[in-house]
């Protein structure tokens, strides 16, 4: 019994939970290493949500901020004149799966479906969607086939502020950001779901992250910007 659980775990690490983790270690190694300009590059998960998202954009034409939109298809697809907003205003427009489900324990079947119909989605609303976020940054061995397949670019994150919990005021949000930024860091933030309005937290806490990272001396850019 305990071979078949170790080799089980074991199985689990190589399938799921080393790529997972250890792809995104080495995407934020590499900029941490890399440092120099003091740029930053916003982006946003689990949108659009018909409450939030349009207050976000409006905060980030304010600023002339040009941000990365990770949407979950389905919800695209709901709120179509929020994706062509976000085209409007310069946004980088991003996958974020078809209906917010991890892969950690799924096979090819659901990987390749999940985002074969993301992908269809966003391209029926207008876009090519390049970048590709999985759902809780859970990935497998078959969504590196897919992502491969699909010709898409697989993008995680460096700094988070577990926006979505319910705990989080826009004062915590806020706090975490300035502590955790640094020069040429993917801040990964959240339009939709999460706690009972906690997206909107995420945008009162932005209201007073922004001015006070660009009075730091820190650019916004897009994502795409920079390759």
């Amino acid at each position: 019994m305990m071979i078949m659980l170790a080799a089980g775990a074991l199985l689990l690490l190589s399938y799921s939970v080393i790529p997972s983790f250890g792809l995104r270690f080495w995407q934020s190694r590499r900029r941490r290493k890399k440092g120099g300009e003091k740029v930053l590059y916003l982006s946003f998960d689990d949108g659009p949500s018909e409450r939030y998202t349009g207050q976000i954009l409006g905060l980030l034409k304010r600023y002339k901020i040009k941000a990365a939109f990770f949407v979950v298809a389905s919800f695209a697809e709901a709120y179509p004149e929020l994706i062509k907003r976000m085209q409007e205003d310069g946004h980088m427009i991003g996958l974020h799966s078809a209906g917010h489900q991890s892969s950690l324990l799924r096979g090819n079947k659901f990987v390749s479906s999940d985002l074969a119909q993301a992908v269809f989605a966003i391209r029926k609303l207008g876009c090519r969607a390049v970048y590709y976020r999985p759902p809780w940054g859970h990935l497998n061995l078959f969504t590196l086939l897919w992502v491969k397949k699909l010709e898409l670019k697989l993008v995680f994150w460096d700094v988070m502020a577990e926006d979505w919990e319910e705990r989080a005021t826009p004062a915590l949000i806020k706090k975490r950001l300035m502590k955790r930024v640094f020069p040429g860091a993917i801040i990964c933030l959240h339009d939709g779901r999460g706690a009972n309005g906690a997206p909107g937290n995420t945008y009162e806490a932005l209201k007073g992250a922004i001015p006070e990272l660009i009075a730091r001396g820190y650019e916004f850019r897009r994502m795409d910007a920079d390759g």
